[in-house]
């Protein structure tokens, strides 16, 4: 879907555009009417996505799918009794699974302003200090600022290095409510109810983020800020806070 950014450069100058975002929707699958699992998903293919889910865990042979219906963003199938079928359900990449992430009412205070040039230089130390982002590419990286203290680590899970930043932070007493918390992993919805419940008013990646994730941060007072690198970054909510 196509939403109003503020694109920056590195001088603060920002030029107001058109982008298109991602959309993030939550795929729930039913097995003879028991919920077996959520998963991540775009919203589209929901049956073939059902049954290559259900082949690919061993639920069932594909002879043994007998029907497969769908509702919304849910998909039905009905397996054969002789079929091993899931087990306990689950939720596979709960990162991004909820659109309604965050279902406090919660609204962070404006005052705090970040410039373009403090959210490029901290996504250059973050890409710097991320050793085994840089040399395998198998890892998420993850960094907060508040003041002069910066804190950064990496995890295999882009959701626990926003975990690790954020318990930095608040162990080590800092005003997170004047803190930046970035990655290099997509920013969905579930990241931005990570900052809005800690209070955290900027989050930031060099990635990519998502329209649930814009609307949410519209709600909760957050500025997001995604693809934040080589020179340039674009503002997608609560732009008064990114100042030249």
């Amino acid at each position: 879907m196509m939403t109003t950014i503020w694109r920056y450069d590195r001088s603060g100058t920002a030029i107001r555009c058109e982008d298109e975002v991602t959309e993030e929707r939550a795929l729930t699958i039913y097995v003879n009417g028991t919920l077996a699992v959520h998963l991540a998903s775009s919203g589209e293919l929901v049956d073939e996505a059902a049954v290559g889910h259900a082949v690919s865990e061993g639920w069932a042979r594909p002879t043994q799918i007998l029907a497969v219906n769908v509702e919304e963003r849910s998909a039905f199938l009905t397996i054969s009794p002789d079929a091993p079928g899931p087990d306990a359900p689950t939720s596979i990449d709960i990162d991004c699974i909820s659109g309604d992430a965050l279902t406090e009412d919660i609204a962070i205070s404006p005052g705090f302003t970040v410039s373009a040039s403090r959210l490029q230089d901290l996504a250059e130390e973050m890409q710097r200090s991320a050793l085994h982002w840089r040399t395998t590419g198998g890892v998420h990286a993850a960094l907060i600022a508040q003041g002069e203290h910066v804190f950064n680590c990496e995890d295999i899970s882009r959701h626990t290095a926003l975990d690790k930043v954020i318990g930095h932070a608040l162990m080590h007493a800092w005003n997170v409510r004047e803190a930046v918390l970035m990655g290099t992993g997509r920013i969905p919805a579930q990241a931005v109810a990570q900052a809005a419940r800690v209070g955290i008013p900027v989050l930031a990646s060099r990635s990519a983020t998502t329209a649930q994730a814009i609307a949410l941060a519209e709600r909760a007072g957050i500025t997001v800020v995604a693809f934040v690198r080589a020179g340039r970054m674009n503002v997608y909510s609560h732009p008064e806070r990114v100042v030249p």
